[in-house]
């Protein structure tokens, strides 16, 4: 028996090194402020389109059009699409527009019934994109002058054909930071970084704040056509060009690109309403699967250490160590304050309890309510991206 114990506990050990530690090693040596800054640029940069769609950021969208409207790159055309907003969203974009010659507007009314609002924003941004590489960011990130011109540079370096960015997170409360943080947490476990970049159409990933891919390979995979009704459409992006070849990179953004995912604790657990069951391609299995797994190897040091003494408890004590030291790193990836530590625990329960939100809550009401816009769980189930 104690035998069995001290292989499990170092077994978790080995889990969290591999599974957490090496994810967060690969963002952190791969950061991209380090990398691209000491890239050289081409001698003549392609033309980029940067589609951004918006819904209702009339308190946010000005800020975000501003800073990309400040970028250094030469040669840019940035498309704002505006999805039916009822708010000032319009009239914002429709002011920038006016006042720089690379701004389109584009206003959209209705929504086609084979289609998800923000996946139909962009898709029609697309459409009118006159670069060789289409950037698709959200309407509440904030850009730095040289970010896309670094990011293209390190694209064409590496011969990509797609680039995702996580943006650093500014955050708010001390609660609202590690819960953010722990969802950095389990997004590098899963996504697992240091593999993105091999052949294999297994491991992909995508950012709705920074997704930059080439023109000719987005039309070729179909566009956003073949994920019209996906809720998750920019991780789905990424599986949709992976899948048709891609060569893909995934790092984090630094100083260069920044957001505020959520506005307090509260909303970073009622914001995965929406992504939640659908990350987990709304099988309810297969969450209830990843819950429980989750608490297991998330607890099982804690229970240990409190049933148990003597040598039998190292592995967990090790494990129990290595699991706050990922997630204070974490933190620091992902630009947000490491003295989190403490508050491992605590954010997975939370965390946890979204996910498990997400699915009750989807499952009662039948289906996804985003944005004033309900799309039923039988459609969204039968259109997913597989």
């Amino acid at each position: 028996m104690d035998l069995t114990l001290t292989s499990l506990g170092w077994a978790l050990c080995g889990l969290w090194c591999v599974g957490m530690g090496l994810p967060l090693l690969t963002l952190w040596w791969r950061r991209f402020p380090k990398l691209a800054r000491r890239t050289q640029a081409p001698e003549v940069l392609p033309k980029v389109t940067v589609v951004v769609t918006a819904k209702d950021e009339g308190d946010r969208i000005s800020s975000c059009l501003s800073s990309l409207l400040a970028s250094d790159y030469p040669d840019l055309q940035l498309i704002a699409v505006n999805d039916r907003s009822q708010d000032t969203t319009g009239q914002e974009i429709d002011r920038l527009a006016a006042t720089d010659a690379r701004t389109r507007a584009v206003h959209i009314d209705e929504l086609p019934l084979e289609w998800l609002g923000k996946n139909h924003a962009m898709w029609q941004g697309a459409r009118q994109a006159r670069g060789d590489w289409i950037l698709f960011t959200d309407g509440d990130v904030l850009y730095q002058p040289d970010t896309i011109r670094l990011a293209v540079s390190w694209a064409l370096r590496q011969r990509l054909d797609h680039l995702a960015i996580i943006p650093s997170m500014l955050t708010g409360g001390y609660l609202e930071t590690a819960l953010v943080s722990f969802f950095g947490l389990i997004f590098a476990a899963a996504t697992q970084p240091w593999l993105i970049r091999m052949p294999t159409r297994h491991f992909y990933a995508g950012v709705g704040a920074f997704n930059l891919v080439r023109r000719d390979f987005y039309e070729a995979a179909g566009g956003h056509h073949p994920l019209a009704y996906e809720i998750a459409d920019d991780l789905r992006l990424g599986q949709l060009l992976k899948r048709h070849g891609a060569r893909a990179d995934l790092l984090v953004a630094g100083d260069l690109l920044q957001i505020r995912w959520q506005q307090s604790a509260w909303t970073t657990i009622t914001g995965l309403e929406k992504n939640g069951f659908a990350a987990l391609k709304f099988s309810i299995p297969r969450t209830c699967l990843l819950v429980t797994s989750a608490i297991l190897f998330f607890f099982a040091p804690v229970l240990a250490l409190a049933l148990c003494s003597g040598p039998v408890t190292w592995g967990f004590a090790a494990a129990l160590t290595v699991s706050h030291l990922c997630y204070s790193a974490g933190a620091h990836v992902l630009g947000t304050r490491p003295w989190v530590l403490p508050m491992l625990l605590p954010s997975a329960l939370g965390i946890l309890f979204a996910f498990l939100r997400s699915m009750v809550i989807t499952l009662r009401q039948g289906g996804v309510r985003w944005r004033d816009t309900f799309y039923p769980l039988g459609e969204l189930r039968r259109r997913m991206y597989r």
